[in-house]
């Protein structure tokens, strides 16, 4: 048998350190992430107490999804909490990187990422299969545990310093309870007549009318011309 053949010490380096900088920004990501769901779970308590208690009609539901996914159902809105399971880094030309935050040591910028999506719970009642989740919030955690948030109105101006925000347990509380603002806040429109027209024989015997017409929300909700308009 020959000997083997030496490995270039330069790609051992780099898979060693680049693998290294991957597993510890996840493994800080998954720490937030439980912390998250943790938070949830005391919300769905503290809603369930305040909300559902004096009107049983108004329900409140948490549900953990499994490692990378939690969901909080309140009333007609769902929000999905999603960690992507890989890191990413950004262009030369994003934000982050001109910060001196970053510009002193490159590899803050390898972030985890957890989105925030909203969804309407009819969707998934009436198994309405067309309807599209709206895209909220995402929020990247680097090694250290600063973060910036991008999102729609409030979720977007509010954790943009990267270089000085680190985050806690009483942020994520903000976080979740901004998007809900703003997932609550955004209406359900009128589906355009010629959308609404026709459905087929089958999806009106297998599906039931219900599940075959697309509903959307104003703000982003289902079409691109309407996700333009949110914009």
């Amino acid at each position: 048998m020959s000997d083997l053949p030496s490995i270039n010490p330069q790609l051992l380096e780099l898979i060693k350190s680049k693998s290294v900088l991957s597993k510890d920004t996840t493994d800080v990501a998954y720490a937030i992430f439980s912390q998250l769901k943790d938070l949830l779970t005391q919300m769905d308590k503290v809603l369930r107490k305040q909300i559902s208690a004096t009107d049983n009609r108004i329900k409140v539901e948490y549900k953990d999804k499994g490692v990378f996914e939690a969901e909080l159902k309140i009333a007609d809105d769902v929000l999905i909490f999603i960690m992507h399971s890989n890191v990413f880094v950004f262009d030369g030309n994003h934000a982050v990187m001109k910060t001196s935050y970053v510009h002193d040591d490159n590899t803050r910028a390898t972030c985890s990422m957890i989105s925030i999506y909203n969804f309407l719970s009819d969707s998934f009642k009436f198994e309405r299969k067309n309807d599209v989740g709206n895209l909220v919030a995402r929020i990247f955690i680097n090694r250290e545990k600063h973060f910036f948030v991008e999102g729609k109105k409030q979720l977007g101006v509010l954790f943009n310093d990267f270089g000085n925000d680190v985050l806690e347990e009483k942020t994520l509380q903000t976080i979740v309870e901004t998007a809900l603002l703003f997932s609550f806040d955004a209406d359900i429109i009128v589906p355009p007549f010629e959308q609404m027209k026709a459905i087929t024989v089958y999806q009106a015997i297998e599906y039931s009318v219900q599940s075959s017409i697309s509903t959307s929300k104003r703000l982003g909700f289902k079409s691109e011309e309407t996700n333009r308009d949110a914009e």
